[in-house]
């Protein structure tokens, strides 16, 4: 019984961090990181 107590614990605290990250995430704006990348080699062949 103490070992589901502990694993609940342990899963309600690493939900809440995937939820925090997902959030700090959103915050950030580094999802739109990539997009820039792949629009980059576009970007490039302008150039030459």
């Amino acid at each position: 019984m103490e070992v589901l107590i502990l694993l609940l614990f342990v899963s309600l605290i690493l939900a809440a961090s995937g939820v925090g990250f997902f959030a700090w995430n959103l915050r950030q704006k580094s999802h739109e990181h990539g997009d820039r990348l792949a629009l980059l080699p576009l970007d490039l062949d302008d150039e030459s």
